[in-house]
């Protein structure tokens, strides 16, 4: 058991029983893929919304709130945000970031239609890199101040979306699609904005958690 195990262990046993609190934290470990025998206070933010969900079957509303505080609380100055940074150039490279998404959804604790929802937006950018520029990135976070949020910023190559604005307010109708994955992005997500020009475009799309 490394230290920072104990710390958050302690944490747990002044609101749960020692083999649901060993449960808890064993179970939030394993569903961010944390090795017990390597966990360290740095993947505190990993852990604290699966900890929160599974906690509530033990704990009562009045208390939950104090408990996740104490236990953020343990992490001190760390960054709230964490991420995972991805390059998209070819067909391989959408469902591999569909799969990554997933994964950082699933690690976050978020339900299957949020994972869904994330899944499917980071997908639809990859596409949309890969189908109409020469290539580009897409960095996927879980912001953790309130409203705990996925951040996905996707930033490209090419020489920026023309008719943007009719695309966007579905007046558009281009032979070869381009735009309804777009226009499909921002319906899915919470809060949406974009930035194109001749050297690229950037998007940058937050769904809550």
């Amino acid at each position: 058991m490394t230290p920072a195990h104990e710390q958050i262990l302690n944490v747990l046993l002044g609101y749960l029983s020692a083999m649901n609190a060993e449960g808890v934290l064993l179970r939030a470990m394993r569903e961010a893929e944390i090795q017990p025998e390597k966990f360290s206070l740095e993947d505190l933010p990993d852990i604290i919304p699966s900890i929160e969900r599974r906690a509530r079957l033990y704990v009562d509303p009045g208390r939950l709130g104090r408990l996740k505080s104490e236990i953020a609380a343990m992490g001190g100055d760390r960054p709230s945000r964490r991420s995972k940074i991805m390059a998209i150039h070819m067909e391989a490279d959408i469902s591999e970031a569909r799969l990554n998404a997933k994964a950082v959804c699933d690690a976050a604790g978020a339900k299957s239609f949020t994972s869904h929802k994330v899944a499917t937006i980071v997908s639809e950018l990859a596409r949309n890199i890969v189908h109409y520029t020469p290539g580009g990135t897409i960095e996927i976070a879980v912001q953790r101040d309130s409203p705990v949020r996925f951040v996905i910023v996707a930033v490209d190559e090419g020489n920026g979306i023309q008719n943007l604005q009719e695309i966007l307010a579905g007046r558009y109708k281009s032979k070869t699609g381009m735009g309804r994955g777009l226009i499909g992005v921002k319906r899915l997500a919470d809060r949406f904005q974009i930035d194109s020009g001749p050297k690229g475009t950037r998007v940058e799309i937050e769904v809550y958690l």
